[in-house]
């Protein structure tokens, strides 16, 4: 398989009935599919579910535009917009179904699970700039499916490609979402990032939030970890190497290879609906009085993700928007992709080679005069001082 045509979906591996399919992890940490030919019965079935070469065939048209918010404000702000994900997951728990996601495991790394509580389901939200592992998820919801379970998915536009054409058919009881996505990092990338800030502090992460609302609002992006210290969790608003993996991840620099061509880059979506960040909304939209809580930008695509709507409207603050204005927000990666920077050529070896200075070439690109700090305690404090700025950053 070309590396810059495979976007490790895993459904040709689940697919593949005599396991002549195995992933091989290249030196930047992620996984290609091999085919062993002595196990091979040419079956094509590994090419049929391939979401890189076979997308179109899931694509759907555009229903209807919205920008929402949800009602309850608790859960607004734990969430990375508008809290839709949450308003469809409690409905799909209320009626007794399972919804699957992305979620840290114990050691941190990034894997998709399958969820049935509203307390588990705090795991799932949140935005996740790393690939996620899918493992056998396709082949479990099938398993629910085939047992007339409700069925929530959520996860990249090439994974829920990837699981529609591994089904090979379609499910009423299936719900799916997804994202306007700028594209995945390794997890062997992050981990290098995690293990030196874990090395800074002395201490193992326990919790890591990409988009954390509770620093300064929806709209500065600010990263948030939690470690364990001393038998207790110590809560940071400020790291540089979580600061430096933000801006390499936004540049684009340690994207994966196929995400530079991705297929559903496009308005014709793979989801029931699709669901970003409204970016701009004052530009558009003054019906949210309390925008800086965050406002999702949702692309309804078929009629079962209308009915999904009809069910859950009347706990958010919504307001009618359309695909002309969508595609005018900042969510470029609805109608391109990411463009392939000449950074990437060497960023993942600069980053394994000689990491502070790769991580430090980020921090210095931008002015650090507005960046919220905190020690231990959820005390936010903005420093004005660059000089004493950095050297509390440089300790």
């Amino acid at each position: 398989m070309v590396e810059n045509n495979c976007s490790e979906c895993n459904a040709c591996v689940q697919i593949c009935k005599h396991q002549a399919i195995e992933l091989k992890v290249n030196e930047e940490g992620f996984s290609y599919p091999c085919i062993n030919i002595e196990k091979c019965i040419h079956c094509n079935l590994c090419i049929e579910v391939c979401p890189m070469q076979n997308g179109d065939k899931v694509k759907l048209s555009n229903l209807k535009v919205l920008a929402v918010q949800i009602k309850n404000n608790k859960t607004l702000q734990k969430s990375s917009s508008g809290g839709v994900f949450s308003l469809i997951a409690n409905y799909v728990i209320k009626n007794n179904g399972i919804i699957y996601g992305a979620a840290w495991n114990a050691e941190m790394q990034l894997c998709h699970i399958g969820v049935e509580t509203e307390k588990e389901l705090e795991r799932l939200r949140g935005s996740k700039y790393v690939h996620s592992y899918i493992g056998n998820v396709f082949q479990d919801i099938k398993v629910h499916l085939k047992n007339n379970r409700l069925v929530y998915f959520t996860g990249t536009p090439c994974q829920v490609a990837g699981l529609k054409l591994f089904l090979r058919k379609s499910y009423d009881n299936l719900i799916t979402s997804d994202l306007i996505c700028h594209g995945t990092p390794s997890q062997k990338i992050f981990d290098v990032f995690r293990h030196n800030m874990e090395i800074e502090l002395n201490e193992k992460t326990v919790d890591y939030k990409f988009r954390d609302k509770s620093i300064a609002g929806w709209s500065c992006s600010s990263s948030s970890l939690t470690i364990r210290k001393n038998g207790k969790k110590h809560f940071h608003i400020y790291n540089r190497n979580m600061r430096a993996y933000y801006l390499a991840f936004i540049k684009g620099d340690i994207t994966r290879e196929d995400c530079y061509s991705c297929p559903f880059t496009t308005v014709e979506r793979v989801g029931d609906i699709t669901l970003a960040d409204f970016w701009g909304i004052d530009k558009f939209h003054h019906f949210f009085p309390n925008q800086n809580n965050g406002v999702s930008l949702v692309l309804i695509n078929s009629q079962q993700g209308i009915n999904i709507w009809e069910n859950i409207k009347n706990d958010a603050i919504s307001e009618n928007s359309s695909i002309d204005i969508a595609l005018q927000t900042c969510n470029k990666n609805l109608y391109e992709p990411t463009i392939r920077p000449c950074a990437r050529n060497d960023s993942y070896k600069k980053a394994f080679n000689n990491f502070i200075s790769f991580r430090d070439s980020y921090l210095l690109q931008e002015n650090p005069s507005k960046i919220y700090i905190s020690y231990y305690k959820r005390k936010i404090k903005q420093i004005k001082c660059i000089e004493y700025l950095w050297k509390l950053i440089n300790k």
